[in-house]
């Protein structure tokens, strides 16, 4: 059995490239790499992982994960690497998830501008848990491997379908292959008068501002109706319902 290597020293390479991972997007591209953190979203990925850090704590979980290198670290590292109040014990670096073309899906949701991480991290494990099939990042977006986005999705990362690209590339897509093109909107149709489609896609736009004006022009207006005295809702509450109503009736 090979000794594993120990860290000790908050100013080593690797603890820099760590940290330098979590908080630069840029970095994390250039890398093709990002940190993720916590048990189980690390146990269900282990293909992907590049390097794992644990705690003495952690060491039955480290040994439990078929991979070659593997770092012990010290509680002061893992509070310098992790953004977390009270951290697990149990980091990896992992391989950045590729992103995918549009092709002959049939059920997407595109984020359009969708500016707080919490809010997107969330879609998109709605989104996977309720069996959409890709994720497609406008343009405005905020990070979608930020680790507030990584924290909310739980994983989401790795098992959907994730895209980015321009409106016009994704109009072209829309128009290429017949998808209905709904827009969450305050005006707009009840869910259960949604005309019935084989291929869907459900725009939700920025927090305060709404989906873009090209966006609003290619997709028909959906809305929630709310009787109670509320004029809008989070992005994230109204789209799980969207997500819900609007797979539900697809034929």
């Amino acid at each position: 059995m090979h000794a594993v290597p120990a860290l000790s020293s908050l100013q080593h390479p690797l603890v820099k490239h760590l940290v330098k991972l979590r908080d630069q997007a840029a970095y994390r591209y250039d890398q093709q790499a990002l940190l993720l953190e916590g048990p189980k979203p690390i146990q269900e990925i282990s293909a992907s992982i590049l390097r794992l850090f644990y705690t003495p704590a952690y060491a039955s979980f480290a040994d439990a994960i078929p991979m070659s290198e593997k770092w012990q670290i010290t509680e002061a590292i893992l509070q310098k690497i992790s953004n977390m109040p009270a951290p697990e014990g149990l980091l990896a670096e992992v391989r950045l998830p590729p992103f995918h073309q549009l092709t002959q899906e049939h059920l997407v949701v595109a984020l359009d501008g969708i500016s707080d991480p919490g809010n997107l991290g969330t879609l998109m494990r709605t989104a996977l848990a309720l069996g959409w099939e890709a994720l497609y990042l406008l343009p405005g977006s905020c990070d979608v491997f930020n680790e507030k986005v990584l924290r909310a999705a739980r994983g989401a990362h790795f098992k959907l379908k994730l895209m980015k690209g321009s409106a016009e590339q994704l109009t072209e897509w829309v128009q290429a292959q017949n998808v209905q093109a709904l827009v969450a909107h305050i005006q707009g149709i009840c869910p259960e008068q949604v005309p019935q489609s084989k291929k869907r896609l459900l725009v939700l736009g920025n927090e305060a501002r709404g989906a873009s004006s090209n966006m609003q022009a290619l997709c028909q207006a959906v809305t929630i109706p709310m009787p109670g005295n509320m004029e809008s809702l989070n992005v994230a509450v109204a789209g799980g319902i969207l997500l819900y109503l609007l797979k539900n009736s697809l034929h």
